[in-house]
C-alpha cells in the first residue's frame, strides 16, 4: 500500500473550511503484514478541545498519529479529519501543526531563521509572526545562537512554535513537554489550555506524565494493545463523586460500608478504602459521625486518570 504524503501547496488556512469536529473517526484499524497495531479505535476532537491520548509503549499511538495527520491510510474503518476522508487515496491533505517527539531543524541556523524558512513554504503567514510566535512559547527571538546548542527544552519550545505559528485549526503534540524543567512544564500547560480556551484550535496531545494530561485535557482516550479501551473526562461527575476515607480503627470500615450516603469501592490498606458518594459531602460525614465512624480524613480521590489508566492496562 501506497502511504499518503504531505501537500505543502495548500495556500489558505484550513480553520475557515471546518464544520463540526475535527477530527471525527471511527473503527480505524491498520495491519502491516500479519500483525494488527491498530483495531476497532474510535476518536473525536473538536475546535477549543483538548483530548490526550495515552497509553504504554506500543499501545498503538504513534501509528494512529500517523493515520490521523495523513501520513499513513488506515486499513479498515472511516471518518474525517479537518472534513477530509481518511480513507482517500487522491487529494491534500489539510494543514494542521505537528509538534513531534524529536524535532528536525536546520542546525546551523537560529530559531527565527528556521521558523522564516519553514513558514515561507507555504506562505500564509509572513516572516513577522517568527518573533510573535517564538515570544509565545517562551524563546527570544533575537537569540543568534544556532539550533545546534540548543538544550532539549528549548527544542521543544521551537518544535511548538512551528506548529503553532500558522494557527492551524488542529494540533497534534506529540509529548510536548519532554524535556521541560517544571517550571517549562507548568507554562506548557498553560500554552495548551490558551491554544483551545482563547485560539479555538482543536489539540491531540500525547504524553506518558499523567498529572499533566489529567491537568490539561478535557478528555484523555486510554490505548492499549491498539484497541482505545477507555476514555476518560477528568472531573465528570463520576470522578468528582469518589473519595478516599482514612478511619481510626479497622472496626470503623464496616460501619461505614453500612452507609447507604456512600458506597466503598476499594480498600487501600486496614484503615483506609476508596468511597463513592451519592449525597454532598457534608451529609456524608454527619452520616459517618452518626454512625460512630472515626474519621482520619476525607478528601477526593486526586488519582483518577492513574487508576483508570492501570484499569485500562490491565497492570
Amino acid at each position: 500500500m501506497n502511504e499518503t504524503i504531505f501537500d505543502t501547496t495548500t495556500s489558505v488556512p484550513e480553520r475557515s473550511k471546518v464544520a463540526g469536529p475535527l477530527i471525527d473517526v471511527r473503527g480505524v484499524g491498520k495491519i502491516y503484514g500479519s500483525t494488527t497495531v491498530l483495531e476497532d479505535v474510535a476518536m473525536t476532537v473538536r475546535p477549543g478541545e483538548v483530548v490526550g491520548l495515552v497509553g504504554p509503549n506500543g499501545a498503538g499511538k504513534t501509528t494512529l498519529i500517523r493515520i490521523l495527520s495523513g501520513m499513513s491510510r488506515p486499513s479498515r474503518g472511516e471518518g474525517t479529519v479537518l472534513g477530509r476522508d481518511i480513507t482517500a487515496t487522491t487529494g491534500r491533505v489539510p494543514f494542521m501543526g505537528l509538534m513531534v517527539e524529536r524535532p528536525m531543524f536546520i542546525e546551523t541556523l537560529n530559531a527565527r531563521r528556521n521558523l522564516e524558512l519553514l513558514f515561507s513554504i507555504r506562505g500564509v503567514v509572513d516572516g513577522s509572526t517568527a518573533c510573535d510566535v517564538l515570544e509565545r512559547v517562551g524563546l527570544d527571538p533575537s537569540e543568534r545562537k544556532a539550533v545546534r546548542t540548543y538544550s532539549l527544552g528549548m527544542r521543544q519550545r521551537l518544535s511548538l512554535a512551528q506548529a503553532i505559528g500558522e494557527r492551524p485549526a488542529l494540533v497534534v503534540l506529540d509529548e510536548p513537554t519532554n524535556g521541560l524543567d517544571p517550571l517549562g512544564i507548568v507554562e506548557m500547560r498553560g500554552l495548551v489550555r490558551e491554544l483551545a480556551d482563547r485560539d479555538g484550535m482543536g489539540v491531540l496531545l500525547t504524553s506518558h506524565l499523567l498529572a499533566e494530561v489529567e491537568a490539561v485535557c478535557d478528555r484523555v482516550v486510554l490505548m492499549h494493545g491498539g484497541r482505545a479501551r477507555r476514555v476518560y473526562a477528568p472531573g465528570d461527575a463520576d470522578s468528582r463523586s469518589t473519595m478516599v476515607l482514612e478511619v481510626a480503627e479497622p472496626s470503623d470500615i464496616e460501619r461505614a460500608a453500612c452507609i447507604t450516603a456512600l458506597e466503598v469501592i476499594g480498600r487501600e490498606g486496614p484503615l483506609r478504602m476508596r468511597v463513592k458518594v451519592h449525597e454532598c459531602v457534608p451529609d456524608v460525614i454527619r452520616a459517618l459521625v452518626g454512625a460512630g465512624v472515626g474519621i482520619e480524613a476525607i478528601y477526593r480521590d486526586g488519582n483518577g486518570l492513574e487508576r483508570a489508566y492501570m484499569e485500562a492496562v490491565g497492570e
